[in-house]
């Protein structure tokens, strides 16, 4: 290899950009690996195909590290720089390590949580092709949780043990994709290791891609807290369960950013199947009618109305009544989690508004029924969370008529659909903690470079990330207050983010910044 050909890696090689090339490819490398287990290569075979993919890919991408962000990093004090670098690598490492349990779910040391049975055993991907597979037997009612747990069905259900099935409580459109994967194996551990591979790959260059598009110094900000997103619980374990929800996000923002970058239809196309998938986001087609964004959202109308029809066709009326009439008054109402209403460890993990009298049950407070207070708790969410919906959607829209542009108004719009999401996804009865506080995780992480904190401020805004991104202690009463406290700080952060994120700034940048800036 020739000098000449080494000198765009040699010169851009440094501690800032080598971490940030190493916690990239670091990410994916051992995603090769996992790929390449389908083939029954022996482990150290697998092994050197990821230490090979991981300098391969170091080398390709440490001259690629925008200088805007080697230039964020240069800024940061020694000790700072120091937790973010060993951020980098304790994701690389707990990424190789997951990677070993997702290419073979026998050895769940690999796990997140080793001990934790939830963890080891739970795959949403399993409720996903369980009931594609329930809708193509013509089964009564694919709603009916019985289905997913019955000796019956075990025989003509993807094999899933070692792993417990998932049940599946979605609208029926989102079973295209299920069924387009069931189209491609009806093996569940090679879809399995297919959709992590994906799930990681997508999860990363969404939040790269995103922080490419603000741009400027608050883009490079965004980008080099990626590795700081990702050492939270919250996002590894969307990685490791494969629930859809991260990937909800990603969608999401993709849409959002197609929308003003005048590409509608692929916009309209990625929120529809958004809003089809898990409901929430359908807050951000409020959003879009405030601004008047009318072609935003008639094509997303439109391509909501196509993936319906196509669903129609592929499966049938029967779900989409089903749905309708049995399965969303049944979520609505709370009664399909019953399950959890009884089990203290979901009422725990439940992180929805919804959950907070039972919570408040275990510690001794008299509900006597719990289930209306917790009705009237969500609608009053509810109504708070359209009021904020017009609030924001508002301000920025003026603020963009008035010509605001540039990197800082493009992240102050990042944030505010972000936090209208994150707070959205917690309107269902059940919203596990597991997943569901990733949107706070991100959305705190999003909103760092907007404002200047003092170091009282700054170790307080720290300290209610941690606490969003961990779980607490394994003792009822303790992890009662500790959930209650993440929980409020998920909620309070969410709303006031929102609010100061949307307002006018004095910052602002009127000229158009690069992308690639």
């Amino acid at each position: 290899m020739s000098a000449a050909s080494t000198s765009p890696f040699r010169a851009s090689l440094n501690a800032r950009s080598g971490f940030m090339a190493g916690f990239i490819a670091g990410v994916l490398a051992p995603l090769l690996a996992v790929l390449l287990s389908l083939t029954g290569a022996p482990l150290a075979v697998l092994l050197l195909a990821a230490l090979g993919a991981w300098a391969g890919l170091f080398y390709v991408l440490v001259p690629k590290v925008p200088a805007s962000w080697v230039a964020i990093l240069q800024g940061w004090s020694r000790t700072a720089f120091t937790f973010w670098a060993v951020a980098c690598v304790l994701v690389v490492v707990l990424m190789g390590r997951l990677g070993v349990f997702m290419a073979d779910p026998n050895l769940k040391q690999y796990s997140l949580a080793p001990m934790v049975e939830f963890m080891v055993k739970h795959t949403c991907l399993s409720g996903y092709l369980s009931a594609a597979v329930l809708a193509d037997l013509g089964t009564e009612n694919l709603y009916i949780l019985s289905h997913y747990k019955s000796p019956e069905m075990e025989a003509v259900l993807p094999a899933v043990a070692p792993l417990e099935r998932d049940f599946y409580a979605y609208p029926p459109q989102f079973l295209l994709l299920p069924k387009l994967m069931l189209a491609m194996s009806g093996d569940f551990f090679a879809l399995r290791t297919g959709w992590y591979v994906f799930y990681a790959s997508a999860a990363l260059m969404a939040m790269l891609a995103v922080a490419f598009w603000v741009g400027g110094r608050e883009g490079a900000w965004l980008g080099v807290l990626t590795p700081v997103i990702w050492l939270s619980l919250p996002t590894l374990v969307n990685i490791q369960l494969g629930n859809i929800h991260l990937l909800i996000y990603a969608l999401c923002l993709g849409a959002m950013i197609c929308f003003e970058r005048k590409r509608e239809a692929l916009g309209g196309a990625l929120l529809a199947f958004a809003i089809l998938s898990k409901l929430f986001p359908g807050l951000l087609g409020i959003y879009l009618l405030l601004q008047r964004r009318w072609k935003a959202a008639a094509w997303s109308a439109f391509f909501g109305l196509v993936y319906s029809g196509v669903a129609y066709a592929v499966l049938g009326p029967k779900p989409f009544v089903d749905y309708i009439t049995y399965d969303v008054p049944r979520i609505s109402s709370g009664e399909l989690f019953d399950f959890v209403w009884n089990f203290v460890p979901a009422i725990l993990v439940n992180y929805s508004p919804f959950g907070l009298p039972f919570k408040l049950q275990l510690v001794g407070v008299d509900i006597a029924d719990p289930l209306v207070v917790a009705r009237t708790v969500m609608t009053l969410y509810t109504l708070l969370l359209l009021a904020l919906v017009v609030r924001v959607s508002l301000r920025l829209a003026r603020r963009q008529a008035s010509g605001a542009q540039g990197s800082r108004f493009r992240l102050s719009q990042v944030v505010v659909w972000i936090a209208l999401l994150s707070l959205a996804s917690f309107r269902s009865p059940f919203a596990p903690w597991t997943y569901c506080a990733v949107g706070g995780v991100w959305l705190m992480a999003a909103y760092a470079p907007l404002r200047s904190l003092g170091t009282r401020s700054r170790v307080a805004f720290i300290a209610g990330w941690v606490l969003i991104s961990i779980y607490g202690p394994p003792v009822v009463g303790p992890m009662v207050a500790f959930t209650l406290v993440a929980q409020t700080i998920l909620y309070v952060s969410g709303f006031w983010i929102a609010l100061k994120a949307s307002a006018p700034d004095v910052e602002e940048e009127k000229a158009p910044v690069p992308l690639a800036a």
